[in-house]
Protein backbone atom coordinates (compact mmCIF):
# COMPACT_ATOMS: atom_id res chain seq x y z
CA UNK A 1 0.00 0.00 0.00
CA UNK A 2 1.42 3.37 -0.98
CA UNK A 3 2.01 6.03 1.69
CA UNK A 4 -0.72 8.33 0.30
CA UNK A 5 -3.32 5.56 0.41
CA UNK A 6 -2.27 4.59 3.93
CA UNK A 7 -2.54 8.20 5.08
CA UNK A 8 -6.04 8.50 3.62
CA UNK A 9 -7.09 5.31 5.41
CA UNK A 10 -5.78 6.55 8.73
CA UNK A 11 -7.49 9.93 8.23
CA UNK A 12 -10.79 8.23 7.39
CA UNK A 13 -10.57 6.02 10.48
CA UNK A 14 -9.81 9.04 12.66
CA UNK A 15 -12.77 10.91 11.19
CA UNK A 16 -15.11 8.00 11.93
CA UNK A 17 -13.82 7.79 15.51
CA UNK A 18 -14.21 11.52 16.01
CA UNK A 19 -17.74 11.43 14.62
CA UNK A 20 -18.66 8.62 17.00
CA UNK A 21 -17.26 10.52 19.98
CA UNK A 22 -18.64 13.92 19.03
CA UNK A 23 -22.23 13.47 20.31
CA UNK A 24 -21.04 12.46 23.78
CA UNK A 25 -18.76 15.49 23.96
CA UNK A 26 -21.41 17.85 22.63
CA UNK A 27 -24.03 16.61 25.10
CA UNK A 28 -21.71 16.98 28.09
CA UNK A 29 -20.07 20.27 27.19
CA UNK A 30 -21.47 23.39 28.86
CA UNK A 31 -20.47 27.03 29.23
CA UNK A 32 -16.96 27.58 30.55
CA UNK A 33 -16.19 31.21 31.31
CA UNK A 34 -12.60 32.43 31.25
CA UNK A 35 -11.33 33.27 34.73
CA UNK A 36 -8.52 35.48 35.94
CA UNK A 37 -5.59 33.49 37.35
CA UNK A 38 -2.25 34.68 38.64
CA UNK A 39 -0.49 31.92 36.68
CA UNK A 40 -1.91 32.88 33.29
CA UNK A 41 0.10 34.78 30.72
CA UNK A 42 3.85 35.04 30.02
CA UNK A 43 4.47 36.64 33.44
CA UNK A 44 2.23 34.23 35.33
CA UNK A 45 3.19 33.07 38.81
CA UNK A 46 1.81 30.93 41.61
CA UNK A 47 0.55 32.34 44.90
CA UNK A 48 2.15 29.98 47.44
CA UNK A 49 -0.45 30.67 50.12
CA UNK A 50 -3.22 29.90 47.62
CA UNK A 51 -1.49 26.63 46.73
CA UNK A 52 -1.28 25.66 50.42
CA UNK A 53 -4.97 26.41 50.81
CA UNK A 54 -5.69 24.42 47.65
CA UNK A 55 -3.81 21.42 49.03
CA UNK A 56 -5.96 21.60 52.18
CA UNK A 57 -9.15 21.74 50.08
CA UNK A 58 -7.94 18.70 48.13
CA UNK A 59 -7.34 16.81 51.37
CA UNK A 60 -10.72 17.69 52.85
CA UNK A 61 -12.93 17.65 49.75
CA UNK A 62 -11.31 15.57 47.02
CA UNK A 63 -8.90 12.91 48.19
CA UNK A 64 -11.60 10.56 49.47
CA UNK A 65 -12.22 9.66 45.82
CA UNK A 66 -9.49 11.26 43.69
CA UNK A 67 -5.78 10.53 43.91
CA UNK A 68 -2.65 12.49 43.02
CA UNK A 69 -0.66 9.47 41.93
CA UNK A 70 1.96 11.44 39.97
CA UNK A 71 2.77 13.89 42.77
CA UNK A 72 5.57 13.16 45.23
CA UNK A 73 5.35 14.50 48.76
CA UNK A 74 8.84 15.97 48.34
CA UNK A 75 7.65 18.09 45.41
CA UNK A 76 5.30 19.97 47.74
CA UNK A 77 8.37 21.88 48.87
CA UNK A 78 7.51 24.11 45.92
CA UNK A 79 4.54 25.31 47.98
CA UNK A 80 6.97 26.86 50.48
CA UNK A 81 6.33 24.10 53.02
CA UNK A 82 9.15 23.04 55.35
CA UNK A 83 10.73 19.59 55.07
CA UNK A 84 9.60 18.71 58.60
CA UNK A 85 6.00 19.58 57.75
CA UNK A 86 6.21 17.51 54.57
CA UNK A 87 7.57 14.51 56.44
CA UNK A 88 4.72 14.81 58.93
CA UNK A 89 2.22 15.07 56.07
CA UNK A 90 3.66 12.05 54.24
CA UNK A 91 3.56 9.93 57.41
CA UNK A 92 -0.22 10.39 57.67
CA UNK A 93 -0.70 8.33 54.49
CA UNK A 94 -0.58 4.54 54.34
CA UNK A 95 1.55 3.38 51.41
CA UNK A 96 0.95 -0.19 50.16
CA UNK A 97 4.00 -2.39 49.66
CA UNK A 98 5.13 -6.02 49.68
CA UNK A 99 6.76 -6.98 53.00
CA UNK A 100 9.62 -9.42 53.55
CA UNK A 101 7.18 -12.35 53.74
CA UNK A 102 5.82 -11.52 50.29
CA UNK A 103 2.48 -10.32 51.66
CA UNK A 104 0.69 -7.07 50.91
CA UNK A 105 1.15 -4.57 53.71
CA UNK A 106 1.16 -0.83 54.35
CA UNK A 107 3.66 1.57 55.88
CA UNK A 108 3.73 5.29 56.68
CA UNK A 109 4.65 7.44 53.72
CA UNK A 110 8.03 9.13 53.27
CA UNK A 111 9.09 12.10 51.17
CA UNK A 112 9.99 10.03 48.11
CA UNK A 113 6.55 8.41 47.98
CA UNK A 114 3.73 9.58 45.76
CA UNK A 115 0.24 10.23 47.01
CA UNK A 116 -1.45 6.81 47.25
CA UNK A 117 -4.52 5.77 45.29
CA UNK A 118 -7.54 7.19 47.08
CA UNK A 119 -9.91 4.21 46.79
CA UNK A 120 -9.09 0.79 48.19
CA UNK A 121 -11.56 -0.90 45.86
CA UNK A 122 -11.62 0.54 42.31
CA UNK A 123 -14.18 -2.07 41.23
CA UNK A 124 -16.63 -0.79 43.81
CA UNK A 125 -15.99 2.74 42.59
CA UNK A 126 -16.74 1.68 39.02
CA UNK A 127 -19.97 0.05 40.16
CA UNK A 128 -20.94 3.23 42.03
CA UNK A 129 -19.86 5.94 39.59
CA UNK A 130 -19.74 4.07 36.29
CA UNK A 131 -15.96 4.40 36.16
CA UNK A 132 -13.13 4.92 38.59
CA UNK A 133 -12.75 8.59 39.64
CA UNK A 134 -9.87 10.07 37.61
CA UNK A 135 -6.49 10.90 39.04
CA UNK A 136 -6.17 14.68 39.41
CA UNK A 137 -2.40 14.99 38.94
CA UNK A 138 -2.65 16.33 35.37
CA UNK A 139 -6.34 17.21 35.22
CA UNK A 140 -5.61 20.88 34.51
CA UNK A 141 -3.72 19.87 31.35
CA UNK A 142 -5.84 16.94 30.21
CA UNK A 143 -9.16 18.79 29.89
CA UNK A 144 -10.12 21.39 27.32
CA UNK A 145 -10.32 24.66 29.20
CA UNK A 146 -7.80 23.56 31.83
CA UNK A 147 -8.18 25.51 35.04
CA UNK A 148 -11.32 27.25 33.80
CA UNK A 149 -12.90 23.83 33.23
CA UNK A 150 -12.07 22.62 36.77
CA UNK A 151 -13.38 25.82 38.36
CA UNK A 152 -16.58 25.76 36.28
CA UNK A 153 -17.16 22.11 37.17
CA UNK A 154 -16.65 22.68 40.90
CA UNK A 155 -18.98 25.67 40.98
CA UNK A 156 -21.51 24.34 38.47
CA UNK A 157 -23.72 22.16 40.67
CA UNK A 158 -27.40 23.07 40.90
CA UNK A 159 -29.59 21.04 43.23
CA UNK A 160 -32.74 22.57 41.72
CA UNK A 161 -32.44 20.41 38.60
CA UNK A 162 -33.94 16.97 39.11
CA UNK A 163 -31.85 14.08 37.88
CA UNK A 164 -32.15 10.26 37.91
CA UNK A 165 -31.09 8.52 41.09
CA UNK A 166 -27.32 8.48 41.45
CA UNK A 167 -26.84 11.38 39.03
CA UNK A 168 -26.40 15.10 39.57
CA UNK A 169 -26.78 18.23 37.49
CA UNK A 170 -23.76 20.30 36.62
CA UNK A 171 -23.71 23.16 34.13
CA UNK A 172 -20.51 21.82 32.56
CA UNK A 173 -21.40 18.12 32.33
CA UNK A 174 -25.20 18.43 32.46
CA UNK A 175 -25.43 14.94 34.01
CA UNK A 176 -22.58 13.87 36.26
CA UNK A 177 -22.04 10.92 38.60
CA UNK A 178 -19.78 12.81 41.00
CA UNK A 179 -21.73 14.13 43.98
CA UNK A 180 -21.51 17.79 44.88
CA UNK A 181 -18.27 18.06 46.93
CA UNK A 182 -19.48 21.11 48.80
CA UNK A 183 -21.61 20.53 51.93
CA UNK A 184 -24.70 22.66 52.40
CA UNK A 185 -23.30 24.25 55.55
CA UNK A 186 -19.71 25.48 55.35
CA UNK A 187 -19.94 28.04 58.15
CA UNK A 188 -17.53 26.06 60.35
CA UNK A 189 -14.97 25.30 57.65
CA UNK A 190 -11.70 27.17 57.90
CA UNK A 191 -8.12 26.87 56.68
CA UNK A 192 -5.34 25.99 59.14
CA UNK A 193 -4.40 29.69 59.30
CA UNK A 194 -7.90 30.58 60.52
CA UNK A 195 -9.24 31.94 57.22
CA UNK A 196 -12.92 31.15 56.55
CA UNK A 197 -13.16 30.80 52.76
CA UNK A 198 -16.29 30.95 50.65
CA UNK A 199 -17.20 28.13 48.27
CA UNK A 200 -15.90 30.24 45.38
CA UNK A 201 -12.58 30.81 47.14
CA UNK A 202 -12.17 27.11 47.92
CA UNK A 203 -12.87 26.27 44.27
CA UNK A 204 -10.29 28.82 43.12
CA UNK A 205 -7.68 27.63 45.60
CA UNK A 206 -7.97 23.94 44.76
CA UNK A 207 -8.04 24.77 41.04
CA UNK A 208 -4.79 26.71 41.39
CA UNK A 209 -3.29 23.78 43.30
CA UNK A 210 -4.31 21.31 40.59
CA UNK A 211 -2.81 23.59 37.96
CA UNK A 212 0.42 23.48 39.94
CA UNK A 213 0.38 19.66 40.14
CA UNK A 214 -0.02 19.55 36.35
CA UNK A 215 2.55 22.28 35.66
CA UNK A 216 4.88 22.71 38.66
CA UNK A 217 7.66 24.28 36.56
CA UNK A 218 5.51 27.08 35.15
CA UNK A 219 7.34 29.87 36.99
CA UNK A 220 10.78 28.54 36.04
CA UNK A 221 9.71 28.26 32.41
CA UNK A 222 8.43 31.84 32.43
CA UNK A 223 11.64 33.08 34.05
CA UNK A 224 13.77 31.34 31.44
CA UNK A 225 11.50 32.71 28.72
CA UNK A 226 12.14 36.26 29.93
CA UNK A 227 15.88 35.59 30.11
CA UNK A 228 15.90 34.23 26.55
CA UNK A 229 13.91 37.21 25.23
CA UNK A 230 16.28 39.67 26.95
CA UNK A 231 19.28 37.73 25.63
CA UNK A 232 17.94 37.79 22.07
CA UNK A 233 17.18 41.52 22.39
CA UNK A 234 20.69 42.24 23.64
CA UNK A 235 22.19 40.07 20.88
CA UNK A 236 20.13 41.95 18.28
CA UNK A 237 21.33 45.33 19.55
CA UNK A 238 24.97 44.17 19.68
CA UNK A 239 24.68 42.73 16.16
CA UNK A 240 23.22 46.00 14.84
CA UNK A 241 25.96 48.09 16.49
CA UNK A 242 28.63 45.73 15.17
CA UNK A 243 27.16 46.09 11.68
CA UNK A 244 27.29 49.89 11.94
CA UNK A 245 30.94 49.79 13.04
CA UNK A 246 31.99 47.40 10.27
CA UNK A 247 29.97 49.28 7.65
CA UNK A 248 31.51 52.61 8.70
CA UNK A 249 35.03 51.18 8.30
CA UNK A 250 34.19 49.74 4.87
CA UNK A 251 32.72 53.06 3.65
CA UNK A 252 35.73 54.97 5.01
CA UNK A 253 38.13 52.66 3.16
CA UNK A 254 36.15 53.05 -0.06
CA UNK A 255 36.34 56.85 0.23
CA UNK A 256 40.11 56.73 0.78
CA UNK A 257 40.59 54.48 -2.23
CA UNK A 258 38.32 56.65 -4.37
CA UNK A 259 35.60 54.04 -4.59
CA UNK A 260 31.90 54.61 -5.21
CA UNK A 261 30.01 57.08 -3.04
CA UNK A 262 28.35 55.10 -0.23
CA UNK A 263 25.31 57.35 -0.59
CA UNK A 264 24.59 55.87 -4.03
Amino acid sequence: MRFGTLLKSISAAAAVSAAAAAPAIAESAGPIDAQTWSFKGPLGYYDEMQLQHGLYVYQTRCQACHSLGLVRFASLEGLDVSEEALKALASTYEIPYINDDGDRDTRPGVLNDNFPWALDNPKRAIATYGKAPPDLSTMARSRIGGSDYIYALLTGYDEAHEQPEGAYYNKVMNVIKMPNPWPADMSDFEYPDGTRPSLDQQARDVTAFLNWTADPYLEERHQWGIIVVLYMLALTIISFLAYRVVAAKVYAKLEVEGGPDPEH
